[in-house]
Formats: structure tokens, sequence, C-alpha cells
């Protein structure tokens, strides 16, 4: 009795534990912006010993190629958002 009552549950494990294939469903995704290739603005070295004007001129020069950098991107924005 306890061998049939183990082989009915066994058999009912199983059947249970057989899964359907999985279905694989392709589609095409469409991307509606591309990744824009900005390329980043080097961040300027400036040594310690370098004179005021040298410093300062450094950093406007990062500043306004960050800022043009920016530009950039947010042109980018805005022709996704159309």
């Amino acid at each position: 009795m306890k061998l049939l009552i183990l082989l009915i549950l066994s058999s009912f494990l199983f059947a249970c534990s057989a899964t359907p294939a999985t279905k694989v469903i392709e589609k095409e995704v469409f991307v509606r912006c591309p990744m824009p290739d900005v390329p980043k603005t080097p961040k300027p070295k400036v040594s310690e010993n370098a004179t005021y004007p040298e410093k300062l001129k450094a950093l406007l020069d990062y500043l306004f190629g960050l800022e043009k950098e920016n530009e950039m991107l947010r042109e980018v924005l805005d022709a996704c958002r159309e």
C-alpha cells in the first residue's frame, strides 16, 4: 500500500514538474534617439606654480568647453523630444 502511494506521488511530481518549452518572441524595437557622440571636455591640469593668468586661462577654457558640450547635449535632447 505504501509503495502504491509512493508511486502515485512520484508520478504526480514528475507530471507537474514537466513544463512546456519556453517560447521566445522576437520583436523589433525602435530606438527613438541614438546615443549622441559628444566628446567629453578634458579637465585641465594646472601646475601649482603656474601664474595667475595661466590658471585663469585654463579654467576659462575648461568652462567654455563645458558650455559647448552642454549645448550639444541640449540640442540632442531637443531633437529627441520632437
